[in-house]
């Protein structure tokens, strides 16, 4: 019945479907792990709210997309970076694990940072656990007590659910968390059921995935199905596969039938020896990655590698890590904490390094010299790169270029000067003791990127079991969203009864109601011209008949958010609102 009723809005979305969905992996984007693993538990700024207000920064330096933490309750409720999942329903909304924000925050700064992301241009990903469940009675294999609106939780398990005495790679319990059991259908269906729920509530772009390697490949690939195929999207998803053989990521590439990229964990382990090596390195072992270039995500360090005492920080030579990722072809992804120091000051080496990756890391991937201390690759008439593993001295070597004689190559790095190729095309180049230089056309300088602002569509569900009431005949509490000045917003509400009569409107922050609209089965209107930049509310309810009906229904809503974060909600309790009666229609 509910996708019956949907197709009634399917011509009146139709722009907005086109407008609002993300645009996936940026040819030459850049990612950024858009958190660190001791990001402070006691910081009055929830991390969503630092996030939506550093989204015109992070589009300044050029950065495509974020990964973002894990959205979900954890077990460790407000004390933990989420990969102890607890409840795959509540993201920062419900009153359980002693907290009901999650360490990230509160749901409804989840969803606005999303929507002040899209309308910065900015993609965002987030960190899905569908390994493993922690916090759960009977040794962390029952789960019958999540909270709903009304009743017990979605996605309830018993002790048959979790593979128990496992030793396969499948099978085991990673790091004590206990291990789901995919393979039962129950499971299977039932986090398939909650993938397609958590992207239509968050409308993000696309997933990291936890834990791949220990998971069968043909659930991780039903699971991207869902948001791919399955609704119509092209979701971008990267799996964390830990194992440096190419050969095993490329097979758990083909495996997921190409639905997800991987983190390149063979570059990463050589990129590694090298910042370790001490200048004894062979360059040459940079050719050593994953050649699956469209499904490579490269990167230097992350959550679980960077000052986790576990010989994987690299550090001390990350600048020239950073210059391989940003060069190579590949997805690169920045770790916070390399972009941002100790004491929050941006590395302006690694933003340098990014604009050199959106703007000139195009082309194929030509190797033009190669030994023990020197790289050299173009990326074929756009970028020419030389890395020198040498700490202590200079090295200077003449190399073949695609540009053309006579051409003049301008130093994007700053730190070597320009140089000309001569008549046959050539270069003579210099990369200083353990750095780098990064030439292209001249003419380059001062580009900005300029992604367009995008839409943002989010669909949430009120049902016993969820964190919002189904209706009733009475308003319900406001659902909360943001929305930019003179941008329309469009509302959709179906109801799962199709007997009742549905009553919805919006009002501003101040409780002042903009548009109301009944109807029964689906009531859908439009705010056409929003009054400013900031915090808009939804209220549902039934009309009045006195016998006290009640229907679950689904809320979608369709707006552009504003580019600058709005702040916190507004926690206005007056509102314009008259009789749930079929005379009460209209602001």
């Amino acid at each position: 019945m509910r996708k019956v009723l949907r197709s009634f809005a399917v011509t009146a979305l139709l722009v907005a479907a086109l407008v609002g969905r993300g645009h996936a992996q940026d040819v030459n984007g850049v990612m950024l792990q858009a958190w660190y693993w001791d990001s402070p538990t006691n910081d009055p700024e929830e991390w969503w709210n630092k996030l939506s207000r550093l989204m015109p920064e992070f589009r300044r330096m050029g950065i495509t997309a974020l990964w973002v933490p894990p959205p979900c309750k954890a077990a460790g409720g407000g004390f933990s970076s989420g990969y102890d999942v607890y409840d795959f329903y509540d993201l920062g909304s419900k009153d359980q694990r002693g907290t009901i924000p999650t360490k990230w925050g509160h749901k409804e700064n989840l969803l606005k940072m999303v929507g002040v992301a899209h309308a910065n241009g900015l993609d965002v990903y987030a960190d899905i656990i569908v390994n493993h469940r922690a916090g759960g009675d009977q040794n962390g294999r029952s789960y019958q007590h999540l909270v709903g609106s009304e009743a017990t939780g979605r996605l309830t398990m018993a002790p048959w659910d979790f593979h128990t005495g496992g030793q396969g790679d499948w099978d085991m319990d990673l790091a004590g968390l206990p291990d789901l059991a995919q393979g039962v259908p129950y499971v299977r269906d039932g986090l398939y059921a909650w993938m397609r729920w958590f992207d239509k509530q968050t409308g993000v772009d696309g997933y990291r995935i936890d834990a791949v390697k220990h998971m069968p490949p043909g659930f991780v690939e039903g699971l991207m199905y869902q948001v791919q195929e399955g609704m119509g999207k092209q979701s971008f998803a990267v799996g964390e596969y830990y194992d440096g053989n190419p050969n095993t990521l490329q097979w758990w590439v083909n495996a997921v039938n190409r639905r997800s990229s991987v983190q390149d964990f063979t570059l990463f382990f050589n990129l590694l020896e090298m910042a370790h090596g001490n200048g004894y390195f062979d360059m040459r072992r940079l050719r050593n990655r994953l050649q699956d270039e469209a499904k490579s995500v490269t990167f230097v360090n992350n959550h679980d590698t960077f000052r986790r005492a576990n010989g994987l920080h690299l550090y001390q030579r990350a600048h020239l890590a950073y210059a391989v990722i940003m060069a190579l072809p590949g997805y690169p992804c920045v770790y916070w904490q390399d972009l941002y120091d100790d004491n929050g000051d941006i590395r302006q080496w690694l933003v340098n390094l990014i604009w050199i990756h959106h703007h000139l890391a195009r082309g194929n991937a030509i190797e033009r010299w190669a030994d023990g201390d020197l790289y050299v690759m173009e990326r074929e008439g756009n970028l020419l790169a030389g890395f020198n593993d040498n700490g202590n001295h200079w090295r200077t070597e003449w190399v073949k270029t695609a540009f053309g004689p006579n051409r003049r190559l301008h130093d994007y790095a700053l730190g070597v000067g320009d140089v000309w190729t001569n008549e046959h095309g050539y270069a003579r180049i210099s990369v200083p003791p353990g750095g780098y230089v990064m030439y292209g056309p001249d003419g380059m300088q001062g580009r900005m990127p300029d992604p367009p602002a995008r839409r943002t569509r989010q669909e949430y569900e009120a049902a016993a079991d969820m964190d919002m009431r189904p209706a009733g005949e009475w308003w319900s509490e406001p659902t909360k969203f943001v929305a930019a000045k003179d941008k329309p917003v469009w509302v959709t509400v179906w109801f799962e009864d199709p007997s009742v009569v549905g009553h919805v409107a919006v009002f501003d922050d101040q409780g002042r109601r903009l548009n109301h609209a009944r109807g029964q089965r689906q009531v859908f209107f439009p705010v056409m011209n929003p009054p400013k930049d900031g915090w808009y509310q939804v209220r549902v309810g039934l009309e009045q008949t006195g016998q006290n009906k009640r229907s679950r229904y689904w809320l979608q809503l369709d707006y552009e958010a504003p580019k600058v974060d709005p702040g916190l909600a507004p926690r206005t309790q007056n509102f314009d609102v008259l009789p749930l009666v079929r005379t009460s229609t209209g602001p």
